[in-house]
């Protein structure tokens, strides 16, 4: 099964926190956590404006740490990186194997590998290897540096706001299936 994964995370710098990731299969199945205790963390003045204001949690400000709500199948305000760990590992136990993609996964594979306890410790069907489709692009002769949104149509576009890590694993999902369709991947 195809997994197309995102997150977002403090800063573009060396020991960046993980702010929040989701995870959404080839067939729409969707996991999606923040990590509230970094909600009120100092963060880069880019990322209070375009992560942290799109945070779902924010908007449920008497939302107990224990509460959870359904999107698809789930989806989590957590928060800890360990309960982050916790409850991905349940949701991809449904899973016998997995092929990841990312985006630019420089900082998104470290960040989930981090949860684990390092690429050692990753709960099965994770493996150490992820896709990057960035190089996807670049091998396609298309600039990897390419707005997502605009290798889609308009209808095909997911519901959502940029720079929401659940949005932007399923705009990857969405970009990964047109060029497939269009380039037999």
């Amino acid at each position: 099964m195809r997994l197309f994964f995102d997150t977002e995370f403090s800063a573009l710098r060396q020991n960046a926190q993980l702010l929040s990731l989701a995870f959404v299969d080839e067939n729409g199945r969707a996991f999606y956590a923040e990590c509230r205790e970094q909600h009120r963390a100092e963060h880069d003045p880019w990322v209070k404006e375009n992560v942290v204001a799109h945070m779902r949690w924010l908007a449920l400000p008497d939302c107990p740490s224990s509460a959870w709500f359904e999107e698809r199948e789930l989806t989590a305000g957590v928060d800890s990186n360990k309960e982050i760990a916790t409850r991905l590992a349940e949701w991809l136990s449904a899973y016998e194997d997995a092929e990841l993609w990312a985006d630019c996964p420089a900082y998104d594979w470290v960040l989930v590998c981090e949860l684990f306890g390092g690429s050692l410790h990753l709960p099965k069907p994770l493996t150490y290897i992820v896709n990057d489709f960035a190089t996807v692009l670049t091998w396609q002769g298309k600039d990897p540096l390419t707005a997502r949104e605009t290798l889609l149509l308009p209808e095909q576009l997911p519901t959502g706001t940029l720079h929401n890590a659940l949005y932007d694993a399923q705009l990857l999902k969405a970009c990964f299936q047109a060029l497939s369709c269009k380039h037999g991947l």
